[in-house]
């Protein structure tokens, strides 16, 4: 009898005893829910596409898929989990950059077809694994119940209490810890209403083959909350926002003012500092610009003081030469992203992603802008070229970040 095979016993009957906090049931199941395993839920998202979810007996998602282009096609990628899940050889458990483990299921033809939550280690992940595996022995079928956002809480197969975070459409975007108590779990709630409206406390992270998670941490940087894993940064980003929004939504915010996104990017600036052959921090930058387009005039003119005042940088701003790119492009050179085996770096990579990450939650029609001594337009040089990330907030101001390069 394998080790395999007894972890998957014991976290069968782990899952068979532990029952949700709030449990809810679809008399149009397809199967007797009393004697179900596990349960798909299928919702639809915000772009449209049709996904689906497998929990757990206790309610706990334990798989994601990706997005469909239709009920049936996520009805098919559910027949292929139950057929592909059911072979120990087609999950693939992967670290992530964060040091936290996942896995995919991958199909025979290795196309992805299911996607775990984040877990501490790989014996963690090893179980989950296991989970899904008891919980494709029987499991049901119905639509995700919709509604207005809201927190359930679950108690675990280690006996646990867990809260999770539902969207309207009944997606679950946010996933909790364990907590010794259901008292420590709805504390936890009110940290993640707390923490969760503020988009420099979210961590993006990479995992395996374009792979990227979330995940949202306390002031004192402790991780509080875990999103899923997405296909790519982007939509880990978009993920990320979405709670964000929610938990707003649910807690009354408003959108954020000036000096709450200064704060948020200054935070997330923290120690950060741009590579080329001197490294420069970013800072804070803002000008009053109601109802004007961001373009490279707007911004030569709008923070012409600050480059012309620092002593650091090319100037006058008047005279400089410029260049741009849009804020996709900015965002697929992987700045600071360069070599994942140097930690120092890494760190600042991380860095990167959460100051790009506050940009894209809180600005509009972002753009970039370089402006140096030297070179032609669209090929600048100097040994002080500004560079700004600029955007408008939601009170119409030109709001971003500016930093120092040095090319020769």
């Amino acid at each position: 009898m394998s080790l395999r095979f007894l972890r998957a016993l014991a976290a069968g009957l782990a899952l068979a005893v532990s029952l949700p906090a709030c449990e809810v049931e679809d008399s149009a199941d397809e199967q007797n829910a009393t004697a179900a395993t596990g349960r798909f839920e299928t919702f639809v998202g915000d772009d449209g596409q049709t996904y689906f979810q497998l929990l757990a007996k206790n309610g706990e998602r334990i798989l994601r898929s990706e997005g469909y282009t239709s009920l049936s096609g996520a009805k098919k990628g559910i027949t292929s989990v139950k057929k592909n899940g059911t072979s120990e050889a087609r999950f693939k458990v992967l670290q992530a950059d964060s040091g936290e483990f996942y896995f995919n299921l991958v199909a025979t033809n290795g196309q992805v077809i299911g996607t775990s939550e984040m877990y501490a280690s790989q014996a963690n992940a090893e179980g989950g694994v296991d989970a899904v595996m008891s919980a494709l022995a029987n499991p049901t079928s119905a639509a995700a119940e919709t509604g207005g956002p809201r927190f359930e809480t679950f108690k675990g197969s280690d006996n646990k209490t867990y809260f999770r975070l539902r969207a309207g459409n009944g997606q679950i975007v946010l996933q909790s810890q364990g907590y010794a108590s259901k008292s420590g779990a709805n504390g936890g709630i009110e940290s993640v209403k707390k923490n969760g409206v503020d988009a420099s406390h979210f961590d993006v992270f990479a995992g395996a083959d374009g792979q990227h998670g979330f995940r949202l941490k306390a002031g004192n940087g402790q991780v509080i909350g875990r999103g899923e894993m997405y296909v790519s940064k982007s939509n880990a980003l978009r993920g990320a926002d979405r709670v964000r929004d929610i938990l707003r939504e649910m807690t009354g915010s408003s959108e954020a003012s000036d000096a709450e996104i200064q704060a948020e990017i200054e935070s997330a600036a923290d120690g950060l500092l741009f590579m080329s052959e001197s490294d420069y921090p970013f800072t804070f930058v803002s000008a009053a610009a109601p109802g004007a387009d961001v373009t490279e005039a707007l911004v030569r003119e709008k923070m012409a003081s600050i480059v012309d005042n620092d002593d650091d940088a090319d100037k006058p701003m008047a005279d400089l030469v410029s260049m741009s790119s849009t804020w996709d492009e900015w965002k697929a050179e992987g700045h600071m992203c360069w070599d994942p085996s140097d930690p120092d770096l890494m760190v600042l990579c991380n860095k990167m992603r959460n100051v790009e990450q506050v940009l894209e939650a809180n600005l509009d029609n972002i753009q970039v802008y370089y402006f140096g001594r030297d070179g032609e337009p669209g090929n600048v040089e100097g040994v002080g070229v500004s560079l700004f990330i600029v955007g408008r907030s939601p009170s119409g101001n030109l709001v971003g970040v500016r930093t120092l390069l040095i090319w020769t």
